[in-house]
């Protein structure tokens, strides 16, 4: 709420400030302009990446801008709840719960905890899916990057287009003066777009795949801790660690020793100390 705030607050003098610099705000504003830049950049964009990129990219975006009702604790109680049905419920009990679990990672765990998987399989395969969703998160996220770098361009490509109309124009001392102030607004609206559209949304997609990055490094331990028959007590210990976490650093070392995923995908083994 208090972020919201700032925001609005921040939004409204910035504009104050931009009417009081730029004075006569309809000189800056130019349809084509502004539509040559932003059509411009959206169809390189889609040239540039596969159709199931760019579909999976606008779902990923629309979940990252909703506020998010689950939290770690909660993700961590639950993991918990789970590990102590799975000691005490039955088998038919425990897999209506599984299957009620939102989180496809922690619920295909636990089903392969219950079809009696080892440990290193299951380990496995949860890694691997992991890193596969991690991947296809930061493959989305140079979507948006790639628009924040192609805005500039086609801003420059509209003041080069709009340049070439002066010179045919030269004799018209009246028509230079406008199409130079046309060709030079092509080139701020694609600095506009990429510094306060993309930018600010690839920012907000990378936070999207830390606290994604995060979460299913809790999910990976919890399931690993009830794989190797881990008291919930002790697995509840060792995930408490999550709940403290600052999104601008990488995860904390997870509760068993192998892999732990970064902030952008992938998985890194950890190093024994030299002995």
């Amino acid at each position: 709420m208090v972020r919201n705030c700032l925001l609005s607050i921040g939004i409204v003098f910035f504009f104050l400030f931009a009417r009081h610099v730029m004075g006569d705000i309809p000189v800056w504003v130019n349809f084509r302009s502004g539509a040559l830049v932003f059509i411009g950049t959206i169809v390189g964009g889609l040239l540039a990446f596969p159709v199931h990129t760019l579909r999976g990219f606008f779902t990923s975006l629309v979940d990252s801008l909703k506020p998010k009702s689950k939290t770690v604790e909660d993700l961590i109680r639950q993991i918990i709840v789970l590990a102590r049905l799975q000691r005490v419920a039955g088998l038919g009990e425990m897999n209506r719960k599984i299957n009620a679990v939102p989180n496809p990672v922690l619920r295909r765990g636990f089903q392969m905890i219950l079809d009696n998987f080892d440990p290193p399989r299951v380990e496995m395969m949860l890694g691997k899916e992991i890193n596969l969703y991690l991947d296809q998160l930061k493959t989305q996220l140079n979507v948006i990057n790639r628009l924040a770098r192609l805005a500039p361009v086609f801003g420059f490509v509209g003041t080069i287009i709009g340049l070439i109309n002066v010179l045919n124009h030269i004799g018209s001392s009246a028509q230079i003066g406008q199409g130079m102030a046309t060709a030079l607004l092509t080139t701020f609206y694609g600095l506009l777009f990429a510094n306060f559209l993309f930018l600010p949304i690839a920012g907000k997609f990378a936070e999207h795949i830390r606290r994604e990055a995060l979460m299913l490094n809790v999910v990976f331990d919890g399931v690993m801790g009830v794989c190797d028959q881990r008291p919930p007590l002790e697995i509840a210990h060792g995930l408490r660690s999550y709940a403290e976490v600052d999104f601008s650093t990488p995860p904390p070392m997870p509760l068993r020793k192998g892999h732990r995923w970064n902030l952008w995908g992938g998985s890194a083994k950890q190093q024994e100390p030299a002995r």
